[in-house]
């Protein structure tokens, strides 16, 4: 047995896929603050969530949202994406656990730059989890360690960011011990889950760990 997840307080939706909407509502915990990037609002129905907050240029949301949830316009021209600033609103409001959900899938530059706010968040000592009810990711920024809550009958893969020195992995069918892993090394692909937890420690470096059933 593996740790469960506790509910999230906060979620923020991007308007990338879910494809278990079950899965991603049960880590919602019930009033918990909502934050919609854009086309992201279009997730609230099927997942019976009301947003708190919508944060976007509007150019990916199919139907008006009722006027009365508060709302951030950003121009068309910035410098990043809506789901960065729908993030960062929700940083502002005081949350330092989130679920982004909404943010794999479709557009691939999309999905990269979402795991790169994966990473940022887990720089800035922001606890988060990526999903789209199917896939998991988490990030490790810098020396310490990273916790992958077990799930049965699913890989686990490690992906570099920026040269991870000391890297350590425990809790998988195969373990790597102090090794140095670069972004052009695909060792730690499609690892599988032992009987718990999985843990990945490094002394340096950022890393992702991505979660997915076997298929």
């Amino acid at each position: 047995m593996g740790t469960q997840i506790a509910p999230y307080r906060c979620a923020v939706l991007g308007a990338g896929e879910i494809l278990d909407y079950s899965r991603v509502a049960s880590l919602i915990a019930p009033g918990a603050f909502i934050v919609c990037a854009d086309g992201g609002f279009e997730h609230c129905g099927a997942l019976n969530l009301r947003p708190g907050l919508i944060v976007g240029d509007f150019d990916s949301i199919a139907a008006p949202a009722p006027p009365d949830i508060p709302r951030i316009a950003l121009p068309t021209d910035k410098d990043y994406t809506d789901s960065f600033y729908a993030a960062s609103h929700a940083i502002e409001q005081g949350h330092s656990r989130l679920l982004l959900a909404g943010m794999l899938g479709g557009r691939l530059d999309h999905s990269l730059a979402n795991l790169q706010l994966l990473a940022r968040l887990a720089g800035q000592g922001i606890s988060a989890v990526l999903t789209d009810g199917v896939t998991d990711a988490y990030a490790l920024a810098g020396a310490g360690e990273l916790i992958v809550p077990h799930r049965e009958n699913c890989y686990f893969s490690v992906f570099v960011l920026e040269s991870c020195d000391g890297v350590t992995i425990t809790g998988g069918k195969f373990s790597i011990e102090n090794y140095t892993l670069r972004g052009d090394d695909p060792r730690a692909v499609s690892n599988e889950f032992a009987c718990g937890d999985v843990r990945v420690r490094q002394k340096s470096g950022i890393l992702v760990v991505i979660s997915q059933p076997i298929t």
